[in-house]
């Protein structure tokens, strides 16, 4: 929706925010690792699900990637729908959303991966072994003197079974997006 608010809708301070977001963009997770840690920590959200979920659930790059598909959106299918009696969010709900499927798939698939693959973030606010992620359960497969590299290849063999599933899954949604046009005929 941010993404849909920033291409069509007029307000106040929209290039404000969309300047926000790409200067967001411009700032490596690195540099925000020590932050995130402080206020996971005040809320007492370490070594548990919400801490997990919450920092990861806005993302500046996906803001971006949907402005600009819904840049590229024929205008002419929101015009219609207005004079049809349909409001603003009518209109998104009933036209736009299913439209942007191809989007949503692509995004879907890549915030998946992004969290199936994350090391970063639960290497630093997950303690109990029994929260790891896979990431964190295949490091510990590796010590300081032996490395069981057998334990490891296979695991990441299966790792990648769910990651392949969504895709064969998604798979049409993210063809539809590359052939993209707005209109149909």
């Amino acid at each position: 929706m941010a993404g849909y608010a920033l291409a069509r809708l007029q307000f106040r301070g929209r290039q404000f925010w969309f300047y926000l977001i790409l200067a967001v963009l411009a700032i490596p997770i690195q540099v925000t690792l020590i932050p995130t840690f402080l206020i996971l920590k005040s809320l007492g959200w370490l070594n548990s699900y919400p801490g997990m979920v919450v920092p990861v659930m806005v993302n500046a790059t996906f803001i971006f990637m949907m402005r600009q598909f819904f840049i590229s959106f024929p205008r002419e299918l929101e015009e219609a729908a207005a004079l049809d009696g349909l409001s603003k969010f009518e209109t998104f709900w009933h036209i736009i959303l299913p439209l942007a499927r191809p989007a949503l798939a692509a995004q879907a698939v890549l915030v998946f991966m992004g969290s199936w693959n994350n090391f970063l973030l639960p290497v630093m606010i997950l303690f109990d072994p029994e929260m790891f992620t896979l990431p964190l359960g295949l490091n510990t497969f590796k010590g300081q003197y032996i490395s069981y590299w057998n334990y490891i290849m296979a695991a990441s063999m299966l790792f990648t079974l769910p990651v392949l599933g969504l895709y064969a899954f998604f798979n049409r949604y993210l063809i539809e997006g590359v052939t993209f046009t707005g209109n149909k005929g």
